[in-house]
């Protein structure tokens, strides 16, 4: 029962954290929101397989805040990626040095 409490309050706070982030329409509606309930319910079952009850305050506390700051890092972290990607590949694309493929075959 509280995997799917752990897995709705992610959910939430995924949801409120894409946002209040810079640079969200440069990672998607769903990615970032989706890797913290996956990343939640993943160190939900990891505290508790270390030993900690379901019940405890540090196991929520370890999977929420540890999913929230990961989503966090990694919403500051992508739209860098992705414009300095796209900036590269607008760059081979358009150097005028780039040998320039025969015309296609046609039928």
């Amino acid at each position: 029962m509280e995997l799917v409490l752990v897995f709705t309050f992610a959910a939430l706070i995924g949801a409120a954290i894409r946002y209040m982030v810079p640079g969200r329409n440069r990672h998607g509606m769903i990615a970032l929101p989706a890797l913290q309930v996956g990343l939640a319910t993943l160190l939900f079952v990891v505290a508790m397989w270390l030993g900690l009850e379901p019940r405890s305050v540090w196991t929520w506390v370890i999977s929420l805040v540890g999913s929230t700051a990961a989503h966090i890092a990694v919403a500051i972290w992508l739209p860098k990626q992705r414009d300095a990607a796209d900036e590269a590949l607008l760059a081979e694309l358009t150097d005028p040095k780039a040998p320039i493929p025969d015309e296609p075959a046609r039928l």
